[in-house]
Order: structure tokens, then C-alpha cells, then sequence
């Protein structure tokens, strides 16, 4: 079965419904509010929490809102037989064209869940294209509604028998290296990975010549979920006062990190004081943290140094490798 998963803007991108790594279009998934913004929002919305790596969410608060009243509404009128969607929003007592968006959406978030019929599929729809295609999320939208408005919706008698929740963290951001990390020199430095996470981009470093890395985080699972290494040293640590002796470290990494800071510019003068070489620095513009123009981008960048290479993907990531 196949979804689709943003890819940068307004684009996305048609991805087999697995969770994985969006690089092999798969639908990445995550529980951490910092590698997961959208989930940020959700949480600072109060609809939902994490207890433990487990998202709990808060059913009364979001069947108060708008979109998740209606959700509610339509799920409740879904029957495990193929029901028209006409029916269902006179169950509903919702327009037509309202229950549509609604189906729709439940068919894009949780392609297993149910499919969405009018003489072809919701699938056979992204099946058109092709896994990997990329495309404007308003076409393809238009299209799965105008069949939702004229067709029938049918469960998966599968997923209603329940089941055990599955935590899982996103693959993509766990193994995936940017390209523009390579254009810093490596050789012999003493690497530091700025609210790291798992610290792949770290020890990344390591094969391209950094004779030791450090990973910085401020939430110790995750450090432990990276495990020993002989040059890996893993710091609990907080990004606006850095436990580093000034000009301790060759290189920083400082990888999407910045929008989610209480206070970014302490965290970006610290690492201006221990850090001797370069800078590989990274904002990510989702729906929740801090916006960053990319003007203040490249001024914040500049504070550092000279801007060797900057890499913009549209308005929500923008890459750039610093030289001090």
C-alpha cells in the first residue's frame, strides 16, 4: 500500500506505507519532539505527551478542536463494511465535501487504516506515479478528494482488532549523512556534535580522518542508544553552556538544532568559544520551533566566519559549512 510523505515545501513525495527511511521512500516515524517537529507543535497544543519514548495522546483535547471533532465524528460513522461516503456525512451531519477532506486525510496519515474506492482506488491513485515521484501536494489532494466526494470508504478489518504500541524513531534521521558535511577537513580534529542525537553525523567524521568525536545531547537515552566507541566520547549536555574549554574542539557540528533553543544566540556564542576550524551549521523551518529567515541564516552563520558552502532546500532547511 502506498502514502505520501512531504518532501520539501509544498512538494511530496508518493512512499511505500512502512515505516523506514524516506531516502528509500519509506514514511519516517518518531517520538522525539526534537527530531519530530510537527509532534513539537502537538505537544505544546496540549493534544498530546510523551511518557517513557511513548506518545500518549489526549483524546478530549483534540476532539475539542475543529479538524479532530470531525475526525472523531467520521470515524465513528465508519462501518467495517464499504459504506458511500455520501453516507457517511449524513451520519456525520457534515457537507459532503467536508466528510471527503476528512476521509482523505485519514487515508494519507493512516494508509493500513482504510481505502477510499470510486471504480479505482486511493492507491492505485499514487500507484500512477510511482513510488518516489515527487509532486505538488495540491494536485495530488485535489485528485484523492474528488474520488473520496463520488466514492466509498472501507476499513481495514485488520488494524480494528488492536493490538501492542510499537515506539519506533526515525530511521532516516539515524543513518542519514548530508552531503555538505564532506566539505569540511576532518583531518586529525577533535569533533564535537552539538545535540547529536544519536551522533551519526559525528562518528560519520571519523571515516573521513577526525581523530575523536564527542557527543553532546541533553537527553542521556538517546546517548546511550548509540553505544561505545574506541573515539566516541558521549556528554549530557546543554547547547547554551557547552562543558567545553574554549578552542577545545577542531570542528562543531551544530545540525538543526537552533530553531528548538530557548535561547539560540548563548548557544551560538558558545560555540564560537570552543571551536577552532569550522562549523557545520543546520536550521530546519518546520511548523513548530522558531522560524529562521535565510537572511538570519546566513547572519548567524557569518557571526562564525567565512561561509565556505551553503546548501537551501525551499524555505524549511538550510544547510552551510563555516571555515574560522
Amino acid at each position: 500500500m502506498l502514502t505520501v510523505n512531504f518532501w520539501v515545501e509544498d512538494i511530496v513525495a508518493v512512499v511505500r506505507a512502512k515505516v523506514g527511511n524516506l531516502r528509500r521512500y519509506e514514511v519516517p516515524c518518531a517520538v522525539d519532539v526534537r527530531r519530530m517537529p510537527p509532534l513539537r507543535r502537538y505537544v505544546d497544543m496540549g493534544l498530546a505527551e510523551i511518557r517513557n519514548d511513548v506518545l500518549v495522546v489526549r483524546r478530549d483535547a483534540v476532539t475539542a478542536t475543529p479538524l479532530g471533532g470531525a475526525v472523531t465524528k467520521t470515524i465513528s460513522c465508519l462501518s467495517t463494511r464499504p459504506t458511500p461516503v455520501k453516507k457517511v456525512a449524513e451520519c456525520t451531519g457534515m457537507d459532503v465535501a467536508k466528510t471527503a477532506f476528512v476521509v482523505s486525510l485519514l487515508r494519507v496519515l493512516f494508509p493500513a487504516t482504510l481505502e477510499i474506492f470510486g471504480g479505482y482506488s486511493a492507491d492505485s491513485v499514487l500507484a500512477q506515479y510511482g513510488v518516489g515521484a515527487k509532486l505538488p501536494a495540491r494536485e495530488l489532494w485535489d485528485e484523492i478528494t474528488k474520488l473520496a466526494e463520488r466514492g466509498i470508504v472501507a476499513p481495514n478489518p485488520a488494524l480494528i482488532k488492536g493490538g501492542r504500541p510499537t515506539v519506533v524513531r526515525s530511521r532516516a534521521a539515524k543513518y542519514s549523512i548530508p552531503p555538505i558535511l564532506a566539505a569540511i577537513d576532518y583531518r586529525d580534529a577533535v569533533v564535537l556534535d552539538v545535540g547529536s542525537g544519536f551522533g551519526t553525523k559525528g562518528a560519520a567524521t571519523i571515516r573521513w580522518g577526525a581523530r575523536h568525536v564527542i557527543l553532546l545531547d541533553i537527553d542521556e537515552t538517546i546517548l546511550r542508544a548509540r553505544g561505545n566507541g574506541l573515539l566516541i566520547d558521549r556528554i549530557v549536555g546543554d547547547a547554551h553552556m557547552l562543558p567545553i574549554r574554549s578552542r577545545g574542539v577542531d570542528v562543531a557540528i551544530f545540525w538543526n538544532v537552533y530553531n528548538f533553543l530557548h535561547r539560540p544566540e548563548e548557544a551560538v556564542a558558545e560555540i564560537k568559544r570552543v571551536a577552532k576550524r569550522a562549523v557545520a551549521f543546520s536550521v530546519y523551518n518546520a511548523l513548530s520551533g522558531r522560524y529562521v529567515a535565510y537572511r538570519q541564516f546566513l547572519d548567524t552563520a557569518s557571526k562564525w566566519g567565512r561561509v565556505k558552502a551553503v546548501r537551501r532546500l525551499g524555505d524549511s532547511q538550510y544547510q552551510a559549512v563555516v571555515e574560522l
